[in-house]
């Protein structure tokens, strides 16, 4: 396996673009972040997601690099739809009751527009807490402040799983 990726290596970087090797640079950023304690999950490194999680808000961001970004290189709507849903989310989860968790069963999101800003943010808000559903909405915006979309979304409250 070692010598499996070591010559996989060799043969991207020798034909990696200045594209390639930004992307990479991202990700491999994330994954020794993860490794460092910075992120629990791939997934928030992969994306290299920060978060700050208040009482009754929260903040998400994450860099705009062409890891995220579709084919007209703008941020892809999935991924903004996933950063919307970690900002709720987490907000959300952060409030369950002890040994309670919560996942998502309804997301809805409204593009606005794109952006090719250096970093996008969504910001998490409750719109209701009720003992086994939590109604969330969300805001996603660039690092100038223009609004990208907005996003609402349902939380169902479970028993928090281990593993």
């Amino acid at each position: 396996m070692n010598l499996d990726l070591q010559l996989l290596w060799q043969q991207i970087m020798q034909d990696a673009t200045t594209e390639d090797k930004e992307a990479l640079q991202h990700l491999l950023t994330g994954i020794r972040e993860k490794q460092q304690g910075v992120h629990t999950r791939y997934i928030n490194a992969s994306l290299r997601m920060t978060g700050e999680f208040f009482e009754d808000y929260s903040k998400v961001c994450i860099p705009n690099s062409p890891v995220i970004q579709n084919s007209i290189q703008v941020a892809h709507g999935g991924v903004l739809a996933t950063l919307a849903d970690a900002a709720m989310g987490g907000l959300a989860s952060r409030a369950a009751p002890v040994g309670k968790n919560v996942v998502t069963t309804n997301l809805t999101m409204n593009y606005i527009a794109t952006s090719k800003a250096p970093i996008l943010l969504a910001k998490g808000y409750f719109v209701h807490r009720g003992k086994k559903t939590f109604v969330m909405s969300a805001i996603i915006e660039d690092s100038t402040g223009k609004r990208l979309a907005t996003a609402s979304a349902t939380f169902f409250v479970i028993q928090k799983r281990t593993v």
